[in-house]
């Protein structure tokens, strides 16, 4: 399953709240960070891995975010609502 948004959030703060998000001890989809790299983070999880993307889309001024998931998952649902949140308002 591939999902894809856009934020206002910089790339960096895109990764660095996905692995808060899916690796807290209090997580709903607790998550192992298994590579990474500036544009990317692949996390392993109890049934699946989620490998989230996020770099700057110079035409729309906005970060784009891809997840992809060998399975559905709520916690990417419930990841994409906390970067509607996250991000500064217009």
């Amino acid at each position: 399953m591939i999902t894809e948004t856009t934020t206002r959030l910089a790339p960096e703060q895109v990764l660095d709240g996905a692995r808060r998000f899916f690796t807290a001890e209090d997580s709903l989809s607790a998550a192992n960070v298994v590579s990474e790299s500036d544009r990317h983070l692949t996390l392993a999880t109890f049934r699946s891995r989620l490998a989230i993307s996020a770099w700057e889309d110079q035409e729309l001024g906005k970060t784009r975010v891809r997840v992809s998931t060998l399975r559905r998952q709520d916690s990417v649902g419930q990841f994409l609502s906390w970067l509607t949140t996250a991000a500064p308002s217009e």
